[in-house]
């Protein structure tokens, strides 16, 4: 099992020479995590242990605490006069709709109108714009960026693995964790997808954005180096009413699990640089003002997009029990080939297959039959709103 958790997740990217991030040998030897190439990093997988297994970090992080090294991401600042300007031109973030500490998905955008990363947009404020890039993803990012960035009065800075760690702490007792390992600090009055510089660990400033990759509340918490460990063995003390440990270690199958279950976009699965946010059902990352004024990258594949509609979108799918991996090719009622499966795995929260999959108008509308191909058998799926396990994100009072 844990051989084609392996392959699944190291197919994502497909890097050869492994880099690590602070944490690698606390993983290995105080957690026990199994170690994997993914994204270029040698990452968690899944832990050894009674608590660890895909099936157990999955379920725990849905009812308690689940804490996952996401250092291997990257943490970017762009900064100077013209930061708002170059993210504009670059993504297709509204900066006028943010406030100062409120964040937005957003899409880094290519010349052609497809997506090169999918990122989250943070306004520190008008001057400054804390990004953070897909770990796969970051070093083309950099590169593409930094192509255009001479032309604005913006700097980019980054703070790499080894200068500062990302931690996400998700699931419905994670407020309860990150108060009580803050010394009680009060996070009642942070909204989702919001952020502030205004906390520190160990008398260190963190930055902590009320977000993640779960469909569960949560957040990312950006640590120095030298806290970290610290950091890391004072979340697993935290305990609950009946003396029980509310935060417990997750790994990248687990990641994977709870993304499709919320039906969550993965780089390299259902996004890449020849798909268009359109197609991708995006199009709500993109604010009326920006679809009305454009001024992004490959604006013009958008616009036509917009105007004229596309030939495929993405969709959910469930079926019974047997996964229906990503490549499989669907077929509707007549035999005809219509769509492609990009992701998909058992739900453990819901116990069926489930999964995502870029299929032709107009056959990926709601309750539409298909059929999947899987090692020569017919599997009957149906197209299925998404996400497929109601989203807790927080809402604040």
């Amino acid at each position: 099992m844990l051989a084609k958790i392996s392959q699944k997740i190291g197919r994502s990217f497909g890097a050869t020479q492994p880099r690590i991030t602070k944490l690698h040998a606390y993983h290995k030897e105080a957690l026990g995590g199994k170690m994997v190439d993914f994204a270029g990093y040698d990452m968690p997988v899944l832990y050894s242990g009674p608590n660890g297994g895909n099936m157990k970090e999955h379920t725990h992080t849905r009812n308690s605490c689940g804490i996952f090294d996401v250092s291997h991401m990257g943490q970017t600042h762009f900064k100077g006069k013209g930061a708002a300007a170059f993210l504009e031109k670059m993504t297709v973030v509204d900066t006028q709709a943010l406030h100062p500490g409120k964040a937005s998905l957003s899409m880094l955008m290519n010349e052609q109108g497809g997506v090169v990363d999918d990122c989250i947009v943070t306004k520190v404020n008008e001057e400054h714009f804390y990004v953070v890039l897909n770990a796969g993803c970051k070093d083309k990012d950099m590169a593409h960026m930094n192509k255009y960035i001479g032309d604005y009065d913006c700097v980019l800075e980054y703070d790499s693995e080894d200068v500062r760690s990302l931690v996400a702490v998700q699931g419905p007792k994670a407020q309860h964790v990150v108060e009580t390992v803050l010394d009680g600090i009060n996070l009642t009055n942070m909204d989702f997808m919001e952020s502030t510089r205004d906390l520190s660990f160990a008398g260190h400033p963190m930055i902590v954005s009320r977000c993640g990759y779960t469909g569960e509340d949560g957040f990312e918490i950006s640590v120095r180096n030298d806290d970290i460990e610290a950091f890391m063995e004072a979340l697993w003390k935290v305990k609950g009413s009946s003396g029980e440990q509310l935060a417990l270690p997750v790994g990248l199958a687990a990641r994977d699990s709870l993304r499709l279950e919320a039906g969550l976009c993965l780089y390299g699965n259902e996004l890449n640089e020849v798909t268009s946010p359109i197609e991708a059902m995006l199009a709500w990352t993109i604010s009326k003002r920006r679809k009305q004024e454009l001024g992004f990258l490959g604006d013009d594949l958008i616009k036509k997009h917009l105007e004229e509609g596309v030939s495929k979108k993405r969709c959910g799918f469930i079926g019974d029990k047997v996964p229906i991996r990503e490549g499989s090719l669907l077929y509707n009622a007549d035999g005809k080939e219509v769509g492609v499966v990009c992701s998909g795995t058992k739900g453990p929260t819901i116990g069926k297959a489930i999964g995502m999959a870029y299929v032709d108008v107009p056959f990926n509308k709601f309750k539409t039959e298909l059929v999947a191909k899987v090692r020569g058998k017919d599997l009957p799926v149906t197209v299925r709103k998404m996400p497929f396990v109601p989203s807790n994100y927080y809402k604040k009072p």
